[in-house]
């Protein structure tokens, strides 16, 4: 059966709420966090809004100097980690190093410092460009600036599965700690994509709506009107820990991961398709079956075929039960934040287990018949969550889903 995994640390960096305080008022309340693109000039651009963090100072987590060589996935990672570890109540240099681990997904290089960079070289040539530019860019680079600020040569993975790289990130984590290889990790993602290239290159594949001027109303995953997803950016990070162990130490407990399930999909096939296979496979991790979840959370971005296929396979795999069950989109609050999209659904889980409240799924104004579940439309739904399974697609490649459950000693 191996080790128990639960959840004891939240660090959250989203459009609508920096902390775990800030994001579950700002998800409970139903606060959207798209706004109008402020980081650069978006006039020339199809879709101006996205899902940006402008109060964000990385100033507020490490030196100054250092930032300024940061790209800003990193700075959010940065941020994100301490964050969690305040929360947790850990130090790591306690932690042995054999004994811990950090994983974390990221869905791309660092665009804002390579569109940038290379802005500079057009303009000003080759000598203006910055040293530490194009080291600073590499994806894998933000794991080199958390091992630098936490000083600690744990082992590491860094994963790339776009949409599902968070959840693949705490989903082996829970591997390994369940089967006794570390005891203690550090598991999410950050992403940082909101630059003119990506959003010039969303709006040309008709993933973005031409949705300006009313911000917070153009994610509405499952409504009629949605016309696809909204981008966005942030930071998500949970501290898995082996149940004995969090015990020994009296940590708060959230809540425990029970099973990971992940799956290629077939570019022929619809988008997301994939994400049948992987809640099959989460269900026979875990060893419980369809009729013990209480709640879902969705993946549902907003896309009018994606949703759509979403809530095909939720009735496919739970048959009639599916109407009975709330599914939630928290994407109508934060966007899409590509990698972070399933460690901000954890991190609501977590957050729906200690506060008996499912969050709701906001800008749902007009039904699709074709998406016809209960989707806890525009307010709170009031529930002893026990159980939740979450999903995330990840387009064009991987699939991923997370069972958790209240935490039962």
């Amino acid at each position: 059966m191996g080790y128990r995994v639960v959840v004891t640390g939240i660090g959250v960096v989203a459009p609508n709420g920096i902390g775990k305080e800030a994001f579950w008022d700002a998800l409970e309340k139903g606060k959207s966090g798209i706004k109008k693109i402020s980081m650069f000039d978006p006039s020339n651009l199809p879709c101006q809004i996205a899902g940006e963090i402008p109060e964000f100072r990385p100033e507020d987590y490490v030196d100054r100097k250092i930032a300024r060589r940061m790209a800003r996935s990193s700075q959010f990672a940065v941020a994100g980690v301490q964050l969690a570890l305040k929360d947790a109540g850990i130090d790591v240099n306690k932690i042995d190093p054999e004994d811990g681990l950090i994983a974390l997904g990221i869905s791309s290089s660092a665009m804002d410092l390579i569109e940038s960079q290379y802005q500079i070289l057009i303009k000003h040539g080759a000598k203006r460009i910055l040293p530490y530019g194009i080291i600073a860019a590499t994806p894998h680079r933000v794991m080199g600036e958390l091992i630098e600020f936490l000083n600690w040569k744990t082992q590491t993975i860094l994963l790339a599965s776009a949409c599902a790289s968070g959840t693949d990130a705490i989903g082996i984590s829970f591997q390994k700690i369940r089967k006794g290889e570390v005891r203690f990790a550090f598991a999410g993602a950050t992403d940082a994509a909101i630059t003119p290239l990506i959003m010039a290159g969303l709006s040309s594949a008709g993933l973005t709506p031409e949705f300006n001027d009313s911000p917070e109303k153009a994610s509405r995953p499952f409504d009629r009107l949605r016309c696809g997803g909204i981008l966005s950016e942030g930071c998500g990070i949970v501290v898995l820990e082996r149940l004995d162990y969090a015990l020994n130490r009296g940590a708060k407990i959230y809540g425990e991961i029970i099973g990971y399930g992940t799956s290629g999909e077939i570019s022929e096939e619809n988008p997301s398709s994939g994400l049948r296979n992987a809640i099959r496979r989460a269900f026979y991790d875990s060893g419980i079956t369809s009729d013990g979840v209480d709640v879902i959370a969705a993946h549902a971005p907003s896309d009018p075929l994606i949703d759509k296929v979403e809530t095909s396979i939720i009735k496919e795999i739970f048959g009639f039960h599916a109407y009975d069950i709330p599914v939630s989109s928290i994407k109508s609050m934060v966007g899409n934040p590509l990698g972070c999209a399933g460690v901000f659904q954890t991190i609501a889980a977590m957050l729906w287990f200690n506060k008996n409240i499912i969050t709701p799924t906001i800008n749902y104004e007009y039904p699709d018949p074709e998406c016809d579940l209960y989707y806890v439309p525009n307010k709170t739904h009031n529930l002893v969550v026990n159980t939740a399974l979450l999903n995330c697609g990840g387009l064009g490649g991987t699939c991923s889903a997370l069972l958790c459950r209240r935490i039962e000693i």
